[in-house]
């Protein structure tokens, strides 16, 4: 188990130069070529999403309102809260309808990879885990009985093997199958 800080999170540029996004975890840290890759981007402004080819996106939203996608001919409304999935490798198009929002993206390459993100707001034990990011602006959690705070977009990670309560705000709980 690691908490890791927003700012330990690595900054990359989005493939299309239209952002940045804050990788947390991946299965090859800062490198291409992975097969699951969790990280958080903020959007800032209606925009293209980069193409991955062969991967499934899931997609929470963090902080800021809704957004609407556009990929190829299919329109998901992407709200706080609600994971959106989408296929990467079709062309998609955002638009911001309140303004910038910043998003928590899950993705997995097809026949490589699986995971699921579901955003957990009830408190108490949690399903063993792969890793979880703080929702909230605060997010208190126990750790094998050991009071764990985090921080909105903190993460902790390698939680598989342990025992994880969430006391109180609201968390990304991601698993993975790789």
């Amino acid at each position: 188990m690691k908490v890791q800080r927003f700012a330990e999170h690595l900054p990359a540029p989005w493939p299309n130069g239209r952002g940045t996004s804050y990788e947390i975890a991946s299965q090859t840290p800062g490198q291409p070529g992975w097969s699951w890759r969790v990280a958080i981007a903020p959007v800032i402004e209606d925009c293209d999403f980069s193409h991955f080819e062969n991967v499934h996106r899931q997609l929470l939203i963090i902080s800021g309102g809704e957004m609407i996608l556009n990929v190829g001919d299919q329109t998901v409304i992407c709200r706080p809260g609600e994971v959106a999935q989408f296929a990467g490798d079709v062309p998609t198009t955002a638009k911001l309808v309140d303004g910038p929002i910043v998003d928590l993206n899950l993705m997995t390459v097809r026949g490589k990879a699986s995971g699921k993100m579901t955003h957990m707001t009830e408190p108490g034990q949690l399903a063993p885990c792969a890793m979880l990011v703080a929702v909230s602006a605060l997010a208190e959690i126990t750790v094998d009985n050991e009071p764990v705070s985090l921080q909105h977009q903190d993460a902790l990670l390698d939680a598989l093997d342990c025992t994880v309560h969430l006391v109180s705000g609201s968390v990304a709980h991601i698993t993975l199958n790789s």
